[in-house]
């Protein structure tokens, strides 16, 4: 048995990864000081974070990175929104009025600055097959792939705690309900009546969606009915601290829409997987995973498989 040594980043090739991950970090107030609207910001956003990712891979050649680059990213994020909060909370101690709040501009950005690089790393490795495969990328990979989902994990929890369940205000204490009548929500987006529109029914479903995608990557074994019952019963606990510290109505059709997003999160990463699959004809059946498929290698007539030590 054969066994391939790892190859770890030098201290250079770490300060790059490091200093893309700041730059990753800076861009969204960068737009929001060059551009008057979203739109374009968030255009520009998602061609910078491109091209920096882009041009970090092709000079370290090696995934892992990529994945420094997203915790360094994620990890600034997380520190300048406790620092922004901490000291928002000491300014309005005598108003007693302050809620923490993610704006739907650093939420887009922060989608955007994460979902950009990763998706990168994921198509290149779909692509990466024959001659520019080998035990050692795929080791990268995996490598990418605990780096990248921690960094997920910051960036997600943030999100949920921040804007799914302590909104910025508090309703009043008579606007406190729970509507059980299944679709009736959903209805009222689509033909108008509910203020908050389509966009309301987009957001509940896409939600749970990357929660679904990482769990199914962390538990492969994972079924479709299994997620659908993780997602029935976060949604509920999502709804339960809405209604119990009155930051917005409990509702069934939340929990609807929170089970259909997660649903799409497990069938994308086994999507993805099956995808990979057929590209390299079956050597690769699992890319997302946290351990990586070594390539079998004939040696003096017999295989043998590389493997970490």
């Amino acid at each position: 048995m054969n066994v391939l040594p790892s190859q770890k980043l030098s201290i250079g090739q770490y300060f790059i990864s490091i200093a893309a991950g700041l730059m990753l970090f800076l861009l969204p107030n960068d737009a929001l000081n060059q551009f008057e609207t979203d739109p374009l910001r968030e255009g520009f956003i998602f061609t910078v974070s491109l091209t920096i990712t882009a041009v970090l891979f092709f000079i370290v050649k090696r995934y892992e990175a990529i994945g420094i680059s997203l915790m360094t990213m994620s990890s600034m994020t997380a520190l300048n929104l406790c620092i922004n909060i901490a000291r928002e909370f000491i300014t309005n101690i005598p108003e007693g009025s302050y809620f923490p709040e993610i704006s739907d501009y650093s939420i887009v950005s922060m989608f955007f600055l994460w979902v950009v690089p990763f998706m990168f790393a994921v198509i290149m490795r779909l692509i990466s097959s024959g001659i520019g495969d080998n035990n050692e990328k795929r080791r990268s990979f995996a490598q990418f792939m605990t780096l990248s989902m921690k960094a997920f994990l910051i960036i997600y929890i943030l999100v949920i705690i921040f804007k799914l369940i302590i909104p910025s205000q508090a309703a009043e204490q008579s606007d406190r309900e729970i509507v059980w009548i299944p679709f009736a929500r959903i209805s009222d987006c689509l033909n108008g009546t509910d203020k908050s529109g389509k966009a309301y029914i987009v957001w509940h479903c896409i939600i749970f969606a990357p929660i679904a995608f990482y769990l199914t990557v962390l538990v492969p074994k994972f079924k479709i009915w299994h997620i659908a019952i993780f997602a029935a019963a976060a949604g509920i606990a999502v709804e339960a601290m809405q209604y119990i510290l009155n930051t917005a109505a409990a509702c069934t059709d939340d929990i609807l829409m929170y089970i259909v997003g997660a649903l799409a999160g497990f069938l994308l990463k086994h999507g993805i997987d099956l995808l990979r699959s057929f590209l390299t004809h079956g050597q690769d059946p699992c890319m997302l995973s946290f351990e990586y498929t070594p390539i079998p290698h004939k040696h003096k007539g017999e295989a043998q498989v590389l493997t970490e030590e």
